[in-house]
């Protein structure tokens, strides 16, 4: 079966002469549909740089990137806001909610720009809460929720048009330990549910949530293992 995401010899370079530094040097890396894995490194290893590229936030200096067999290099910007709207999902450390609005409309507001009908947007980000444990909440604005729900809320904006792909930088970064774990079981949860989930974390013990650990040193892959939730 052919991966969904598939690098090949990927480097990338910031700065020019004598101040170039290579974040990513020569990477190869094969990722299929429904796997969950966890990249995981220190800061500076390269593992945020690998984010911004499988996300298409950045390109590659060098090599080739395959998003479900499509080479991105080359793409116009719209052609990259498209896959971002229609392939992946992302949710980050900080959760990015809009104040004002309550968490049935943050999770409303990337299916209106997507033009999706109020009715259909509605069911959909129900449906997302629901799938996150957060339909009591849903006329509550940000501030009136916890830091975990406010990062179950992001993570129901994330899959409420239903991605393939979900991007997690650091989802439990800024969460005490038991919330921590709330996040981790719902991304387990998507897992099991079809979801392709790439985690990024400093963090042995999330890692281990992931049924494959992919370790970044040195803007390389130094280590590729299966963890027991492989099984």
């Amino acid at each position: 079966m052919e991966p969904f995401i598939q690098m090949t010899n990927v480097s990338k370079i910031y700065g020019v002469g004598d101040a170039q530094v290579g974040a990513l040097k020569r990477l190869s890396l094969s990722i299929h549909r429904g796997e969950f894995a966890a990249i995981i490194g220190h800061s500076g290893s390269g593992k945020s740089t690998l984010m911004n590229l499988l996300g298409c936030l950045d390109f590659p200096t060098q090599g080739e990137y395959l998003l479900d067999g499509k080479p991105v290099a080359g793409l116009s910007d719209r052609q990259l806001s498209h896959i971002r709207n229609e392939q992946i999902g992302f949710v980050f450390q900080s959760f990015y909610l809009i104040p004002s609005l309550s968490a049935l409309e943050n999770v409303e507001l990337p299916l209106l720009y997507r033009g999706i009908a109020r009715e259909e947007r509605r069911r959909m980000a129900m449906d997302s809460l629901c799938q996150v444990g957060l339909e009591t909440r849903q006329h509550h604005r940000p501030a009136e929720m916890s830091g975990g729900q406010q990062q179950r809320v992001a993570i129901a904006r994330a899959i409420a048009a239903r991605p393939p792909l979900l991007l997690a930088d650091e989802p439990t970064g800024n969460l005490d330990s038991q919330s921590g774990q709330d996040i981790m079981r719902i991304l387990q949860q998507l897992h099991t549910e079809g979801h392709t989930i790439i985690l990024i974390t400093h963090d042995e013990d999330i890692a281990q949530s992931a049924a494959r650990i992919i370790r970044v040193q040195d803007g390389k892959i130094a280590e590729d293992i299966s963890t027991s939730r492989s099984a």
